[in-house]
């Protein structure tokens, strides 16, 4: 009787264990019911997984090489620069010291054959492609011009996938927000109708779609992919947490205007040129908040620039620490200094599971067990420092309208007003954020 009881329990734990990654890897379904929306629900855990994982593409070193050329050794010095781990291959973004000196390498790089495959003039810089190594080395000209040229390799970057929980060492919390619980962790009580307003956030992502959470008028699309395919769902849960209106995809500041700058595909890849790329139009378009829930671990020029540019404009740029658990590495571009850096906490204000951890980590905020709206007319649950980026950029945009702070004092702000928790200063930075 003993091995019988075994095996029964032992089939009935299978049956348990199948239905439920079935149901992990379930896309959210559409919801067909009438005004007002109830919105269906869907258990999703989301995993950021940069290109590569927990890799960081290494500055090149400078090394001998004997017996080479000296254009040989110029050919080597730019491979170095440009075959780096999580880089698009064959791509190369280009920065020059004024228009004059862009100009004359375009008309270089046509003749070399060197493909121009953007261009941001606000930036002096290109990305172009080419299908040997000489033809870009030709295009770049004499020494002299060519030492004045900053190349980048382009890198990939990604928004979160959707995957399972994994077997992680870093940080353990698992405990979730249940329904709006995030709210209320964060202090953000009463009618929240009015918040935001007057206030314009950016969410850089894969793209917002027509979620009945969002109002008429609420959203302004800008696409910068334009491959005609299906929007990967991410970008809209990052908007409704930002701004969303429906109880059931509720989000902080719901009086706030939404810029959609999508950067990301279907599959919720970008690249190092296309972020700066939408990180400049939504500075140009206004945007008082620029939410990232995207990164790669490949520093690029072009996006330190583009974030440079857009702080000197007013823009608050707030961006997630990465899902790699990895114990001293934020994501970029949360690690650079001046981007407020957004970590994840579960509900008992244990450090999420997946959370990076780092110097320059600012604020930790709700991670786990976190609703949003997701597709066209669906609700999701999903755990990730995207999400608790989104929170951020949604308390700043109310205390931004309410005049709490303004762009130049955010950062010290949210830190002055942060929960203490009793986690190292790389894991919870200054604490769990508050709106007051």
């Amino acid at each position: 009787m003993k091995i019988i009881r075994l095996l029964l329990l032992g089939i009935l734990a299978g049956a348990a264990l199948a239905v439920g990654l079935l149901m992990g890897r379930m896309r959210p379904q559409p919801v067909l019911s009438a005004h007002p929306p109830r919105l269906e629900k869907h258990l999703v855990a989301k995993t950021f997984h940069p290109a590569p994982p927990g890799v960081r593409a290494p500055e090149p070193q400078e090394l001998a090489s004997p017996g080479l050329t000296d254009e040989e050794r110029q050919l080597v010095k730019l491979q170095r620069r440009l075959d780096r781990p999580g880089a698009l291959p064959n791509e190369a973004l280009l920065k020059f010291a004024s228009a004059d000196a862009l100009r004359a390498f375009l008309g270089r790089a046509d003749k070399a054959g060197v493909k121009l495959l953007g261009q941001l003039d606000g930036l002096n810089v290109v990305r172009v492609g080419y299908e040997q190594l000489a033809q870009l080395r030709t295009a770049l000209g004499s020494d002299a011009e060519a030492s004045a040229i900053t190349v980048d390799a382009n890198f990939i970057a990604r928004i979160p996938d959707i995957l399972q929980k994994e077997d992680r060492p870093a940080g353990s919390g698992v405990a979730s927000f249940e329904g709006e619980g995030f709210l209320k962790a964060i202090g953000a009580k009463g009618d929240r109708a009015a918040w935001g307003q007057g206030v314009m956030v950016a969410v850089v992502d894969s793209g917002i779609e027509d979620h009945p959470t969002f109002a008429a008028h609420q959203v302004t699309h800008v696409d910068l992919v334009n491959d005609g395919q299906p929007f990967n769902g991410h970008g809209t849960a990052m908007a409704s947490l930002i701004g969303g209106q429906n109880w059931q995809a509720a989000g902080i500041a719901p009086g706030a205007q939404l810029l959609d700058i999508r950067v990301a595909d279907a599959s919720g890849t970008s690249d190092s040129f296309t972020l700066a790329q939408g990180i400049s139009q939504a500075a140009d378009s206004g945007a008082h908040v620029i939410n990232i829930s995207l990164g790669s671990y490949g520093d690029a020029t072009i996006v330190r620039d583009a974030i440079s540019a857009a702080q000197a404009k007013g823009a608050i740029v707030v961006a997630a620490a990465g899902n790699d658990s990895l114990g001293n590495q934020l994501s970029f571009p949360a690690s650079i200094p001046s981007v407020i850096a957004v970590g994840g906490v579960d509900a008992n204000f244990v450090q999420a599971y997946f959370s990076n951890s780092g110097i320059g980590l600012d604020v930790v905020a709700p991670a786990v067990g976190i609703q949003s709206a997701y597709g066209k007319s669906s609700i999701i649950i999903g755990d990730g420092t995207s999400q608790a980026t989104a929170i951020v950029s949604g308390v700043l945009a109310q205390a931004l309208a309410s005049g709490a702070t303004t762009t130049a004092g955010a950062t010290e702000w949210l830190k002055q007003h942060a929960k203490p928790l009793n986690l190292a200063p790389e894991r919870g930075g200054a604490g769990l954020v508050q709106i007051k």
